[in-house]
């Protein structure tokens, strides 16, 4: 173990927490949004466990698909420190780089639940799901819940590849297989 692995790991760590609170907040928020005949936090207070584990799910699916984009901005990281050509301009294009594979993956993550709601509300036309989440039934909630979350399990490996081909990776030449 050198100390860059050690510099590394604590720059990977705090930088998931940042991204972690900042986009559970998001999530949190955009949910509240999508949702103006509930009022979620009357609920959660009031014992709903159906608001609950659909806030927690829609949470959950977000980490699912946005930690697809924590090994890049680590890379891109490691690139630049590791690099020989470390100046002021690179490390604000890195910077942008590693902030723009967050924010492409947050967007994903909520475009893909999103699709969730959508599509949920398309294979069960003859639930009101948000009537049965404000009643409590947690039979719909936990269908929804496992839903959004399988979904997101599912496109998180689309999302990793997406953000894998935009990263700048120097070029380290090639083996031939023959």
């Amino acid at each position: 173990m050198t100390w860059q692995q050690i510099v590394f790991g604590l720059i990977e760590f705090f930088i998931s927490i940042v991204i972690s609170l900042f986009l559970i907040f998001c999530s949190y928020r955009l949910f509240l949004a999508l949702t103006p005949k509930i009022d979620e936090e009357k609920e959660l207070r009031a014992g709903n466990a159906s608001v609950g584990l659909i806030l927690g799910s829609t949470i959950l699916g977000e980490a699912i698909v946005v930690k697809q984009a924590i090994y890049p901005v680590m890379a891109v990281i490691q690139i630049f420190v590791l690099g020989k050509d470390r100046n002021v301009g690179n490390f604000l294009k890195m910077i942008v780089f590693s902030i723009g594979y967050v924010l492409l993956a947050g967007l994903l993550a909520l475009a893909c639940i999103l699709f969730c709601f959508w599509l949920f509300s398309k294979m069960t036309p003859r639930i009101n799901q948000y009537e049965e989440i404000k009643n409590n039934n947690i039979a719909v909630a936990l269908f929804m819940a496992f839903f959004i979350v399988a979904v997101c399990f599912l496109v998180s490996s689309g999302v990793a590849g997406l953000v894998r081909a935009l990263i700048p990776f120097p070029e380290i030449g090639s083996i031939p297989l023959s």
